[in-house]
């Protein structure tokens, strides 16, 4: 199944909605207004709370993204993986007991990579660049991990853009 991932041209707080291939809605993110944290929650369309991401508020040099359930326990963390690096290769490390052992493989930069779930691969991710907004591509079989695979998506994003705005 193919998940749709569009940032709202004008929103307060970056929120986001998240569509099937048939243009149905299934997940909403909706962003904090006024936070130093760029937070944002997954939600169903009951408004049920599914995932929280946030950035780290105070940060020297590594920007860290955080991955948090609906009860606000850390289920991962996304930093850089070196301070000084040409490439801006990032980490991310599970925290807690997290049964999803995430990672990615592929080019980012190149707007194309594979998620992994324990070294076997769960979703391909296609980004859509365009001027105005971001756009991604989820393409999934295990439905049972969309929102989880959302809020990854989510989480990566959020981190590129922290270090996007801390380069300017």
């Amino acid at each position: 199944m193919k998940y749709i991932l569009k940032n709202k041209v004008i929103s307060l707080g970056n929120g986001s909605t998240v569509r099937d291939e048939s243009g149905r809605d299934l997940y909403s993110v909706k962003g904090k207004v006024f936070t130093c944290t760029q937070k944002k929650y997954i939600r169903d369309m009951n408004k049920n709370v599914l995932y929280t991401v946030r950035n780290k508020f105070f940060h020297l040099l590594l920007p860290k993204v955080f991955l948090c359930d609906a009860k606000g326990n850390k289920l991962l963390m996304i930093k850089k993986e070196k301070v000084f690096a040409l490439r801006q290769n990032f980490e991310i490390v599970p925290l807690g007991d997290n049964e999803h052992k995430l990672s990615i493989t592929g080019d980012i930069i190149a707007r194309h990579f594979d998620i992994l779930d324990n070294g076997v691969p769960v979703a391909h991710v296609r980004k859509n660049f365009n001027l105005i907004k971001d756009s991604f591509w989820i393409d999934t079989d295990r439905t049972d991990m969309a929102p989880l695979l959302i809020a990854f998506v989510i989480a990566i994003d959020n981190y590129y853009d922290k270090l996007k705005n801390q380069n300017r």
